[in-house]
């Protein structure tokens, strides 16, 4: 092997790729818009619930307090298209429980009764009211976020209405002046979705 193809394939040729390498990365991140921002270097660990600290403005004086933002419990609203569909499917489950509960209805003359009580919808066969309707819609509709305990669906009647409710993952597809006024307590959440037999 002569001297220039030793030196053009153990010198050159790593350089080279190296180079291509390098030439790459740098095309690479100017096309994804280029390197990340630095994170602020002001902002504490966030606790669950809490909203994110207002981060000092770079040009502020040097020795001015840093302004400050109470921690607030609210969380951040979840949106887009996976949470459009949960709650669409959530008010379809409940549309399939008012259909099942006219039929009920049809046969006996009055609703399966809560006593005015709110229930989940058959999450515990030996005390959910609403397990009577197991012959009629099989399986009996649950959340789609699973964990029917925390995330399921309830019921409360009185023998002659009813209102079915669902806890939603967008505001906007909330009706809380059809609920009962406990529900939101008695559920834990903040955006319900109630049907009522009237509905």
């Amino acid at each position: 092997m002569s001297r220039k193809t030793w030196l053009t394939v153990r010198v050159i040729a790593p350089i080279m790729a190296i180079a291509a390498v390098v030439v790459a990365i740098v095309v690479t991140d100017s096309v994804m818009g280029g390197a990340d921002e630095p994170e602020p270097e002001n902002l504490a660990p966030l606790g669950p619930g809490a909203a994110a600290a207002t981060p000092i403005p770079p040009t502020a004086a040097a020795g001015m307090p840093a302004p400050t933002v109470a921690p607030t419990q609210t969380p951040t609203p979840i949106t887009g298209p996976v949470a459009e569909m949960r709650d669409a499917r959530r008010m379809e489950d409940l549309g399939l429980l008012k259909a099942a509960l006219a039929e009920y209805y049809e046969e006996e003359d009055e609703y399966p009764s809560t006593g005015g009580n709110i229930q989940t919808v058959c999450n515990y066969p030996e005390i959910d009211a609403l397990c009577e309707i197991e012959d009629l819609i099989d399986p009996i509709p649950t959340d789609p976020s699973g964990d029917p305990g925390k995330n399921g669906y309830w019921y409360t009647s009185d023998g002659k209405t009813f209102t079915l409710i669902a806890g939603m993952e967008l505001e906007a597809n909330a009706t809380p002046g059809r609920c009962p006024e406990l529900a939101a307590r008695h559920t834990d959440k903040d955006n319900l979705y109630c049907l009522r037999d009237t509905d």
